[in-house]
């Protein structure tokens, strides 16, 4: 095979290595001049502030919208972003479901504490 055919795509994954690398690993002074709805949390993520009562409120939700989770006694309770489930479910499968979806709610804290929640 010709070293040419080798070098071109060679340089186009270096540059783009560099260009991804230089946009991920700082900010301009543009960036800290212009307002934005994301802030840095305290975990160092950048994204919208989320609040507790918003995120208990998108939780309970995604829970009516699942059949099994909607049927189950969980509460919901947040406090900074981590979230607390509490109450009875009837197997370890909708106990594990529960978790997944309290996780993947907007603004959520690892970790999810479901110590209180039974099956």
């Amino acid at each position: 095979m010709n070293t040419r055919n080798l070098i071109i795509p060679a340089l186009l994954i270096a540059a783009l290595a560099a260009t991804g690398c230089a946009t991920l690993g700082g900010s301009d002074s543009s960036d800290s001049d212009s307002s934005s709805s994301a802030t840095r949390s305290s975990s160092g993520r950048s994204g919208p502030t989320v609040s507790d009562s918003d995120i208990v409120s998108a939780i309970k939700d995604a829970f009516k919208q699942d059949p099994q989770l909607a049927a189950a006694s969980i509460s919901v309770n947040a406090s900074q972003g981590v979230v607390t489930l509490s109450g009875t479910v009837p197997s370890a499968l909708v106990y594990n479901r529960a978790i997944s979806v309290a996780r993947s709610a907007p603004g959520v804290r690892p970790p999810v504490n479901a110590a209180n929640l039974k099956f």
